[in-house]
C-alpha cells in the first residue's frame, strides 16, 4: 500500500487505524457479513453453523436461529406440477394481508392467448373467453384469502399465467409459468447425420425423411436440429440428462459418474476443459460416487438395490470398479472401497476359473444360455485387468485370479459364434495381450454389416410378431450399440485409425435426442469408446457452413468454426415436414442432429408384455387402480423391468399407497409418476394395486399411461391408458368450487 499526500510516512498498517478526522479506530468485531437470497413467505427459515479447528476439530452451534421473511400484503399461486391439454383447472391464487387493517383487493388475471378463461354461471353452464379477469373479495388484517380463476390451457408447452392483487394502499403482482403435456404419451427419436469434409471433399448433401404414426396427437410435434463440430459435443452438452429413462438403482446411479469421467479425460486430452465444464463434471461425479455408496453392501460388494437384495451382484460390482478406477483420478475415492471389493470378486472366482453371479442376473444377456457365462466371466475380466494397480498388496492372489481367467476364456471363445461374446473378449484379449486377440478380431470382421463406408455388429434374433404398422425410422437395440462400442475400444486400443473409423461412424449416429444412447451399459461402453477413439483422430481448423431445409425452404443455418466447435447450437420448430435436406460446405468434420418429439393416442410399436389396467374404485377424491403385466417374450422372464405409473393430474400417490411384492424393489415418486423397479417379470401375472389421492383443483381428466418395459431393451415394452368416468365427467363446479364465495353453481 502507498501513502500520499497527509498519510506521507505512515505505514499501511496504521493507516488501517486511522480515520479522515483524525480519531484512532479500535476495532473489535470482526464477523463476517454475508449476502443471502431468502424465499418470500411465512414459514421460518432456520439457520444452523459449523467450524473446525486444527487444535479443537469440529465445533456446531447448540442452537438455530430462524428467520422469517414476508411483505405485508402479497398473492402467490398455487399450481400443480403439470396438466394435460384440455383439463380444466381452477387456478388458485391466495392473498395475504398483513397489513393492520381490512383491505378489498381487486385480483386480476392477465389475458393470454395461451388458456381460454371459464365463467360458470348460476345453472352451472360454462362459457369460454379469452379477455383479462378479476375477482373482488374482502382479506380482513392478518388473514389470507384464495380466489380461483377457472380456465382450460390450450398451448403446450410452459404457459405464463400473471396473477395481480391491488388495493388503495398496497398492490403485488406475481408471474409464473404451468407445464400443459400433450394427451397421449410421448415419444421420440433421433436421425444424427455425420459430415465428414476432409481428404478432398469440399461439399456434402443428405436428405432425412421424417414420419410420424398416424395416432399422433395434433399439435404435440416438436422437431429440433442440431449442429456440433465435436462428436462429444451432444454429450457434453446433456451430462445432467443422457438417458429419458428413472436412475434409480446402483447401475443406473454410475450414469451420474461414467459419462463424467469420460467427457472430463477427452476434453483436457484436446485441451478444451473450461473451468465451467470441469466444475460440473466433478460435481455429478462426487454425486454419483456418494449415492453408489449407498447400494454397498457389508462385505464390500455392490447390488441394484442395495441391502433389499441378499446378495452382491457380481456383475454390477464389477461394473462399478471399472467406473471408480477411472474415476480416482479426478475425485477421491477410498482404496479400501475398492480393494474389498476385488477382493470379494476374486473369492468367488470358481475352480475353472469363470465367475458366477451369487446375486440377480438382471441383464439377461450377460449370462443367456449362449452365453453360458462367458460373457459374465469376460466383463469381470476386463474390471480387473483395469484395476490392475490394486493387486499390489496382494499379487500373487490377484496374477493367479487373473490366469485362470484368461485360459477360460481363450477355451470358451474360440468355438463361440456369439458376435457379443466375441466383441467383449476382443477388447479384453487386446487389454490383456492375449495372442488370441487378433484371431477374435479376424472372425468378428467377417461377422460385420456394412452400410456404405459403416461397419457394426448385430445380434441375429428370432423375429417377433409384428402388432404395430408404424416403427421408428431410427432405432437400433442397445445390445448392438454395445457390442459395436467393445468392436471400437479394442480399434482404440490398436490405435488402428483406419480400421475404426468406419465403426466410429456408426456409433456416432445411434445416440438419442440428450446424448445418450439407448440404456445403461450401451450409453456407458459407446461414450468410452468415442472419446478413447476420438481422441485419436481430432482434427483443427473448423469452417463449416451448414443449411438445413425443411421441406426445401431453407430454415436454419450453422456456422462452426475453431472457436465454437464444441457448441451445441440448437433450433426448434413445432411445424413438422416430411423431410429435412442437410447442405454443406468448408472443411473439418460435424455432426447434425434432427430429432422429432410427438405424443401418440396408443402403442404403436411392437408389444413384449401384456398390460392391463383396471379401475377398481373411484371417486372426486380417490382411484383405487389395478395393473396386471406378464413377460410375451421367448425367454422365461425379462430383464430388469420397470414399471411407469402416470398420476392423473392434480392427484398423488404415497409408496405406502402400492402393494408391496418381493420382487418389487424399489418405489419412486416423480412429479406426475411413480417408477416400480423389478428384477424381473415372467410369464405369469404381477398384480398390484395403487391408490391415487386427490390434490390439486383439475377437472375433465384425460386418459393416463401406464408403461412397462425391459430396462436393458426399453424397446421391449407396452403402454396402456387408464381413465375415471367419475372424473372425466366432472366439472369444476362439482368438484372444487362449490364451497367459494366467488362462484354460485348449483349442483
Amino acid at each position: 500500500v502507498v501513502a500520499e499526500g497527509i498519510f506521507a510516512g505512515i505505514s499501511a498498517r496504521q493507516l488501517d487505524f486511522y480515520n479522515l478526522e483524525g480519531s484512532i479506530i479500535n476495532r473489535s468485531d470482526f464477523s463476517e457479513v454475508i449476502p443471502w437470497i431468502l424465499p418470500l413467505g411465512s414459514h421460518p427459515q432456520k439457520l444452523s453453523a459449523f467450524a473446525t479447528n486444527q487444535v479443537s476439530g469440529f465445533g456446531i452451534a447448540p442452537t438455530q436461529a430462524k428467520l422469517t421473511v414476508f411483505k405485508s400484503f402479497f398473492v402467490s399461486l398455487n399450481l400443480p406440477y403439470s396438466v394435460t391439454r384440455g383439463e380444466q383447472l381452477a387456478l388458485q391464487a391466495n392473498v395475504f394481508n398483513y397489513l393492520q387493517q381490512n383491505v378489498t383487493v381487486r385480483v386480476t388475471l392477465a389475458m393470454s392467448a395461451d388458456f381460454l378463461n371459464i365463467f360458470i354461471d348460476d345453472n352451472g353452464l360454462e362459457t369460454y373467453s379469452q379477455e383479462e379477469v378479476f375477482q373482488d373479495v374482502m382479506v380482513v388484517a392478518g388473514d389470507a384469502k384464495s380466489v380461483y380463476f377457472p380456465i382450460i390451457p390450450s398451448q403446450v408447452g410452459r404457459i405464463n399465467l400473471e396473477v395481480k392483487a391491488q388495493t388503495t394502499i398496497a398492490a403485488d403482482a406475481v408471474r409464473r409459468q404451468l407445464l400443459v403435456e400433450a394427451e397421449g404419451v410421448p415419444k421420440e427419436y433421433n436421425v444424427p447425420v455425420l459430415i465428414d469434409l476432409a481428404e478432398g471433399r469440399t461439399s456434402f448433401t443428405k436428405t432425412v425423411n421424417l414420419t410420424l404414426p398416424a395416432t399422433t396427437v395434433a399439435g404435440s410435434e416438436l422437431v429440433r436440429v442440431s449442429a456440433v463440430g465435436d462428436l462429444m459435443g451432444p454429450t457434453i452438452a446433456g451430462l445432467d440428462s443422457l438417458l429419458s429413462m428413472p436412475t434409480g438403482c446402483g447401475e443406473q446411479t454410475m450414469l451420474g459418474l461414467a459419462p463424467d469421467v469420460y467427457v472430463t479425460d477427452y476434453l483436457k486430452s484436446v485441451h478444451q476443459l473450461t473451468p465451467d465444464i470441469e466444475s460440473k463434471a466433478l460435481g455429478f461425479m462426487e454425486n454419483g460416487f456418494q449415492r453408489e455408496l449407498t447400494f454397498k453392501h457389508k462385505d464390500g460388494s455392490f447390488s441394484a438395490f442395495g441391502n433389499r437384495d441378499s446378495s452382491g451382484s457380481m456383475w454390477l460390482t464389477a461394473f462399478v470398479m471399472r467406473v471408480f478406477h477411472q474415476a480416482k483420478s479426478h475425485i477421491f475415492v477410498d482404496k479400501d472401497i475398492m480393494w474389498r471389493a476385488i477382493n470379494w470378486m476374486i473369492r468367488q472366482q470358481a475352480a475353472d476359473g469363470s465367475f458366477p453371479e451369487p446375486g440377480k442376473v438382471l441383464d439377461k444377456k450377460m449370462q443367456g444360455q449362449a452365453a453360458g457365462g462367458v460373457g459374465l466371466t469376460c466383463f469381470v475380466y476386463i474390471s480387473l485387468l483395469e484395476n490392475q494397480d490394486m493387486f499390489s498388496s496382494s499379487y500373487w492372489t490377484g496374477k493367479q485370479t487373473m490366469l485362470k481367467a484368461l485360459a477360460f476364456l481363450e477355451t470358451e471363445v474360440a468355438t463361440s459364434t456369439d458376435p457379443y461374446i466375441l466383441a467383449m473378449a476382443s477388447y479384453a484379449f487386446q487389454l490383456a495381450g492375449s495372442p488370441q486377440a487378433q484371431p477374435v478380431l479376424d472372425r468378428l470382421e467377417t461377422m460385420a454389416v456394412k452400410e456404405g463406408a459403416m461397419r457394426y455388429w448385430h445380434k441375429t434374433e428370432a423375429p417377433k410378431a409384428k402388432q404395430g404398422s408404424w416403427h421408428s425410422p431410427h432405432s437400433t437395440k442397445a445390445i448392438d450399440i454395445e457390442m459395436t462400442s467393445y468392436v471400437l475400444l479394442t480399434y482404440a486400443l490398436k490405435a488402428d485409425k483406419v480400421g475404426g473409423k468406419g465403426i466410429m461412424q456408426w456409433v456416432a449416429q445411434q445416440r438419442n435426442p440428450n446424448g445418450g444412447f439407448t440404456s445403461t451399459q450401451d450409453t456407458v461402453v459407446a461414450l468410452n469408446a468415442l472419446s478413447q477413439f476420438t481422441k485419436m483422430t481430432k482434427g483443427n481448423n473448423y469452417n463449416i457452413h451448414i443449411t438445413t431445409l425443411l421441406d426445401s425452404v431453407p430454415t436454419y443455418t450453422f456456422d462452426i468454426t475453431d472457436a465454437n466447435f464444441l457448441l451445441l447450437q440448437t433450433q426448434e420448430t413445432k411445424t413438422m415436414p416430411s423431410e429435412v435436406k442437410i447442405d454443406a460446405t468448408g472443411n473439418g468434420t460435424a455432426l447434425v442432429e434432427v430429432s422429432v418429439f410427438f405424443n401418440v393416442e396408443s402403442e404403436v410399436e411392437d408389444l413384449t408384455f401384456d398390460l392391463s389396467v383396471t379401475v377398481i374404485e373411484e371417486t372426486l377424491s380417490l382411484l383405487v387402480v389395478e395393473t396386471c403385466t406378464r413377460w410375451l417374450g421367448q425367454e422365461d422372464s425379462s430383464s430388469m423391468a420397470v414399471q411407469e405409473i402416470g398420476v392423473p393430474s392434480g392427484f398423488s400417490v404415497s409408496p405406502e399407497a402400492i402393494t408391496q411384492l418381493d420382487i418389487l424393489k424399489r418405489i419412486e415418486v416423480q412429479n406426475k409418476k411413480v417408477v416400480l423397479y423389478f428384477d424381473q417379470i415372467g410369464k405369469s401375472d404381477v398384480c398390484l394395486t395403487f391408490r391415487a389421492y386427490r390434490t390439486g383443483m383439475v377437472a375433465k381428466y384425460q386418459p393416463t399411461a401406464i408403461r412397462v418395459y425391459d430396462y436393458y431393451e426399453p424397446g421391449n415394452q407396452v403402454t396402456q391408458f387408464y381413465e375415471s368416468k367419475v372424473l372425466k365427467e366432472s366439472s369444476l363446479c362439482e368438484s372444487i368450487i362449490r364451497n367459494s364465495a366467488t362462484f354460485s353453481c348449483r349442483i
